[in-house]
């Protein structure tokens, strides 16, 4: 009777434990799957929101450039103007230095036909020639352009105009500090900042022939340069599995945008750790009625003994 009641019972507890394991398995595989969907939808609604961010500002950059450059454009025809109808401005220095501040300038200077400076209110400049991209302009009847040269040490804004029948250009300088504020990204370096992923994911802007970090949720990374190229340039976007720092396995996706390329970057443990926490009490669940069965077949067999006897 016992032996046989061992037997049974044995039967039935293999049967509970292949189904707590095909439980645990299969509960781990679905819940390993949704998280990796919600990993991957957390990381495209970043990009997304970053990738809104760039277009935006650089449409507004856009905008305001062609806004400046009409007002430099008005400001050194109107110039050019004045210059062209009373030739006292070109031989009266404090009259000169008059029109410099009222269109707010840090320099203006005219040329003769030949692009050489014959006045200036800058006296160390007279002698010297306009710049190379107006020289060839001297013969147009009406010229007047804005050079933006922002990116330089010492960041500038220059226009010039023709002066009409008299020949020669006006050459203004005009001052680019505030241009440069107006214009400059520094605002980009807090847009990943704000963004973590999970517990040690992150987010990042790079610029995508540098792959210099522009921003990213790790500041200490920004100014820096990342280490390979991660990224397949003729593919707008991808999924990419990767090494973080200390060698742990981690998904990334990435999206180029312009100039930059975003990505973000979330280690497998932390996409799969809740899936980790439910096989895991599985398990646990599974061990302890496991252990409660044995417990109880003990007791059972202890009872049939003792009747047998």
């Amino acid at each position: 009777m016992g032996k046989r009641f061992f037997q049974s019972y044995r039967w039935v507890l293999l049967s509970m434990l292949v189904t707590i394991l095909v439980l645990a398995a299969a509960a781990g595989y679905t819940i390993g799957v949704v998280s990796k969907n919600q990993a991957v939808s957390q990381i495209d609604v970043n990009i997304g929101s970053v990738e809104a961010y760039l277009q935006k500002n650089e449409n507004q950059a856009s905008q305001l450039t062609e806004e400046l450059k009409e007002d430099y454009i008005s400001k050194t025809r109107t110039t050019a103007m004045i210059l062209s109808e009373d030739a006292s401005f070109l031989t009266d220095d404090r009259t000169l230095e008059e029109l410099r501040v009222t269109v707010n300038a840090d320099r203006i200077s005219v040329s003769d036909d030949r692009g050489n400076i014959t006045a200036s209110t800058d006296p160390s400049g007279e002698g010297s020639t306009v710049r190379e991209e107006f020289l060839s302009h001297l013969s147009d009847n009406v010229y007047t352009d804005v050079l933006f040269l922002l990116d330089s040490d010492s960041p500038t804004i220059v226009a010039a105009s023709t002066l009409g029948e008299s020949g020669g250009l006006v050459q203004i300088t005009f001052p680019a500090a505030s241009t440069v504020n107006i214009l400059q990204e520094a605002d980009l370096a807090n847009t990943a900042s704000d963004m973590p992923l999970y517990a040690s994911g992150e987010t990042a802007i790079v610029q995508a022939d540098t792959l210099e970090y522009i921003s990213c949720t790790d500041t200490q990374k920004i100014g820096q340069k990342m280490t390979e190229n991660l990224f397949q340039t003729r593919h707008k976007s991808g999924t990419l599995d990767i090494k973080t720092d200390d060698g742990a396995a981690a998904m990334l996706r990435y999206q180029t945008s312009g100039d930059y390329v975003i990505f973000a970057t979330v280690p497998y443990s932390d996409i799969y750790h809740m899936r980790n926490v439910v096989v895991g009490w599985i398990a646990a669940g599974g061990v302890l009625m496991a252990v409660v069965s044995c417990l109880s077949l003990r007791m059972q067999l202890l009872r049939e003994e003792k009747k047998e006897k």
